[in-house]
């Protein structure tokens, strides 16, 4: 649990460095993508392990 805790935090930190990068267009960055697809991934994963 404490590892899934680490992800999460990990990717809060990321997506909100995506997001107030004033360079780019944060929904047309595909690093934006990439974050958003890995963080559902770890909810999925996060949920099933609860079960």
């Amino acid at each position: 649990m404490l590892l899934y805790t680490f992800l999460y935090l990990l990717f809060g930190f990321n997506i909100f460095k995506v997001i107030s990068d004033e360079n780019t267009v944060a929904h047309k960055d595909g690093r934006f993508w990439l974050m958003l697809i890995s963080l559902v991934v770890l909810i999925v994963m996060t949920v099933i392990g609860l079960r």
